[in-house]
């Protein structure tokens, strides 16, 4: 019941802070694109407790608000920053873990999937734009539609990279400082949410050198000398303290014969 309050007002804030940066972006043409990856970002609270639902709930809320105050101008919001919030968590750390399927195929799927998303939720916003407004201006400049496409693939391509490691760091910091309704995560809980929050893009690369360096060290420490029914790992701890002992009775005697003379 706890959990399920803390959630729910996360969601809450969630709505309210993207509601609040999607407004502010119609007001701020030089901020809007920064403004609706914030709102982005607060539609993901929801996500870090793993409540897809409290995060599609903030996502239509903000996205209601934002069109009844500032109309056309929610647009990237709605169609492109609001809802790949929502893609990228189903497709990076939900399909990613529960597919079937060959690693390479997982990795395949999701970034035609991602690409595919890209080109048809921005065709879709620039043909609802261009209803309302004739030329599209950014910063100032007229752009037309083949330099809107280049231009938004290569910020897609860094946005997504980004946006996921800020996910991860939103993941960290609500687990480790807001408490709320939630219980502190046991050590097992904590292995259990880092594996869940592991995407196809945040792999570790395993060097197999280091895993066939350990398990030789493993044998040897483990093998047993025959003549004397000893580890040899233990044997050459025992040898290296004994010489470590002799070095510092040398550097004693050393030290008393020069006091005396």
């Amino acid at each position: 019941m706890k959990r399920r309050s803390y959630v729910i007002a996360l969601s809450a804030v969630s709505c309210a802070m993207a509601a609040i940066a999607v407004v502010v972006q119609g007001y701020l043409p030089t901020a809007r694109i920064a403004l609706n990856v914030v709102a982005a970002l607060f539609v993901a609270l929801p996500l870090t407790r793993n409540s897809f639902v409290g995060a599609l709930l903030s996502y239509i809320c903000a996205s209601l608000i934002g069109f009844f105050a500032v109309n056309i101008q929610a647009l990237p919001f709605i169609l492109l920053f609001g809802p790949y919030t929502l893609v990228m968590w189903a497709l990076d750390f939900l399909f990613y873990k529960k597919a079937r399927l060959p690693k390479w195929l997982k990795i395949v799927v999701i970034v035609v999937l991602k690409i595919g998303y890209f080109f048809l939720m921005f065709w879709a916003c620039l043909q609802l734009m261009k209803v309302v407004v004739a030329d599209i201006t950014l910063f100032g400049f007229e752009w037309t539609t083949p330099v809107l496409y280049a231009v938004g693939f290569a910020l897609f391509c860094l946005y997504d990279p980004l946006f996921r490691w800020a996910y991860r760091c939103m993941v960290t910091v609500i687990g480790r400082h807001v408490r709320g309704g939630a219980s502190k995560p046991s050590k097992t809980q904590n292995i259990s949410q880092e594996k869940t929050d592991k995407s196809p893009f945040d792999d570790e690369d395993e060097s197999p050198f280091k895993d066939a360096a350990s398990d030789d060290g493993e044998r040897r420490d483990a093998a047993v000398d025959p003549k004397d029914g000893q580890r040899v790992g233990d044997r050459q701890d025992r040898n290296e303290s004994q010489s470590g002992d002799e070095r510092q009775d040398g550097n004693g005697s050393g030290g008393g014969d020069e006091s005396g003379s």
